[in-house]
């Protein structure tokens, strides 16, 4: 879990390099503290920019992990050798 702190100096290229687990568990709790009502304006506004950078580190994360899924696909389709049936 990365504390409010540590989030504030991470770059983005540092967050997106995060577990994907841990950025999801993140995003929910910003977005369950936000929906609790229960923190003032202040940090309301600090949870918002937490979320959107947490939800563009996930989307990085899916990016990065589709492009991949495609690439391999790709690889395996090139190694695929045609039926000799006929």
């Amino acid at each position: 879990m990365i504390d409010d702190a540590r989030l504030d100096v991470l770059t983005d290229e540092e967050l997106a390099s995060r577990p994907f687990d841990e950025l999801v568990v993140e995003l929910q709790q910003a977005v369950q503290r936000l929906e609790g009502g229960s923190v003032g304006l202040e940090e309301s506004i600090k949870l918002y920019r937490q979320g959107l950078r947490l939800h563009a580190a996930c989307e990085t994360r899916l990016r990065e992990a589709e492009l991949t899924i495609t690439e391999l696909g790709r690889r395996g389709m090139a190694g695929a050798e045609p039926s000799a049936e006929g």
